[in-house]
């Protein structure tokens, strides 16, 4: 078996063939097989390129004429999916509204959101679910911190000196709860959908953010 690296080298999104999705495929496929299950730290136990390329259908020479290592195909598989998600959920860094809430804050929608991890569950069950892949659950609230950041500040790393925000004590903290909530409710849902209304989640969420926002207005 093959452990992932504990800081593998970055991966440039490019276009993905039809041997790349196959190999992608089956990487998810048996993580949710449970053929190889997260070790006690939260590691992920990658299986052998040998192993890999069987379920792939596809020759030893093939799999490294595209990648390194198993590793890689699951670095690549977590930054897609954080990549896409943050372009989803861009609508959360806009906060200003002339029709907005109490504060003036625009409504926010996560079923484009929703849609995607639906159409992608089979990879979500697997980092999530069958292997918590303890590295794709920070990156995927490190993409929700910033866009919180970008919410709260003018786009940049300090609070608003002027209009509605102020610097709030805690501020990491708070993103840490939000980012936190968010990942474990996709978690929660993934587990048994039966317990989630889906036409409520938006409700749900805009009252999360009104109160993200009621923590930094004066």
């Amino acid at each position: 078996m093959e452990t992932s690296h504990a800081n593998p080298p970055p991966v440039a999104p490019k276009p993905r063939d039809d041997v790349e999705s196959a190999i992608e495929r089956a990487l998810i496929d048996l993580l949710n097989e449970g053929a190889d299950p997260s070790g006690p730290t939260g590691r992920v136990e990658l299986p052998s390129v040998k192993t890999l390329c069987a379920k792939a259908f596809v020759a030893r020479s093939t799999f490294y004429a595209h990648h390194h290592h198993v590793g890689e195909v699951l670095e690549t598989l977590e930054r897609r999916l954080v990549r896409d998600l943050e372009e989803l959920n861009e609508p959360l860094t806009v906060r200003d509204a002339d029709d907005g809430d109490a504060y003036g804050a625009a409504r926010v929608t996560l079923m484009p959101t929703l849609d995607y991890i639906r159409a992608n569950e089979d990879a979500f069950r697997a980092l999530l679910v069958s292997a918590p892949d303890v590295r794709f659950i920070e990156r995927w609230k490190d993409a929700i911190k910033r866009q919180c950041r970008l919410r709260m500040t003018d786009g940049g790393e300090e609070p608003r000196t002027e209009g509605p925000r102020r610097p709030t004590v805690n501020r990491e903290l708070i993103l840490e709860i939000v980012a936190s909530s968010m990942v474990s409710a996709t978690t929660f849902w993934l587990h048994d959908p039966s317990k989630v209304h889906e036409r409520g989640v938006d409700g749900i969420v805009n009252t999360v953010f009104a109160a993200l926002d009621a923590l930094i207005v004066p």
